[in-house]
């Protein structure tokens, strides 16, 4: 069994991979990169796992990777909270020396405040750990990096400051998933689970659909709309809620909300 993820080694993907490799009983020498989400999506098989970024608490959501649950028939077995840890990396010493920083569109975007601060010019790079590598072999001055404090160590540069994000507890939320039809498993505990549901086009619909939850007392941790890809305008909406598909109270709640949808699809129970 491999674990893959996106991005390049000691990226943020790479760290969850990590992270859940014992749960997994997959050794490290087992993980394998693509260079693009695209191709991760297509190698998910009862061979490959992913382990996917979904969503960050200040810089929002990778889209694409909403939008892939659609397009592919996999689950989501466990999450991931990651903590984000940017450090601003060099083989310079000083931040005075600093004319251009790359790293990942999120990893700028999380970092606003601080590069505003400096006057640093920011450029988007492949990714975190791919920027603090190139920096690493380029004979150019004057070029930094935000990656994290472990892509530092991997790539021999100088760490001159950590915790740059603008938010402190910057957290980015990651999904293991597998086929449709694995049997693979991270955990025995399920206490979350995670749909998409298209509501009917009636006077307050979303209201109805809502209701099923607060009815049955299901506790929604998470709810956002997405644009629908069938027409413009009308839009799709993930939900995450509290305990997994045995449960009664979900039971009863899901049977309502069939009521005022046309479309439900379960992503995983975790």
């Amino acid at each position: 069994m491999n674990l893959i993820y996106q991005w390049i080694s000691w990226a943020y993907s790479h760290i969850a991979c990590k992270i859940a490799e014992k749960n997994l009983w997959i050794n490290s020498s087992n993980f394998i990169w693509y260079s693009d989400f695209s191709t991760v999506w297509e190698k998910i098989d009862k061979k490959n796992i992913w382990v996917i970024p979904v969503v960050n608490s200040y810089a929002w959501n990778i889209h694409e990777n909403l939008y892939n649950f659609l397009r592919y028939d996999n689950k989501i077995i466990w999450e991931i909270n990651l903590e984000i840890n940017h450090c601003l990396l060099s083989k310079e010493e000083k931040i005075e020396d600093i004319k251009k920083v790359y790293s990942h569109p999120q990893a700028l975007s999380q970092c606003y405040d601080f590069l505003k601060k400096y006057w640093i010019k920011a450029i988007n790079g492949w990714d975190t750990a791919g920027s603090a590598k190139m920096i690493s072999e380029s004979k150019e001055t004057g070029f930094w990096a935000l990656a994290s404090n472990l892509a530092w160590e991997m790539y021999n540069l100088n760490s001159l400051k950590s915790w740059v994000q603008d938010q402190k507890w910057n957290t980015t939320r990651f999904f293991i998933v597998v086929p449709k039809n694995s049997k693979h498993k991270f955990s025995d505990k399920k206490n979350k689970t995670t749909i998409i549901f298209e509501a009917k086009n009636i006077p307050a619909s979303l209201y109805k659909c809502l209701w099923a939850f607060a009815t049955n007392w299901v506790n929604l941790t998470k709810i956002e709309s997405l644009p629908n890809l069938k027409w413009p305008f009308s839009y799709l909406f993930w939900l995450d809620f509290e305990w997994n598909l045995s449960d009664k109270n979900v039971k009863k709640a899901l049977e309502e909300l069939e009521f005022f949808t046309l479309y439900i699809k379960v992503l995983g129970e975790y």
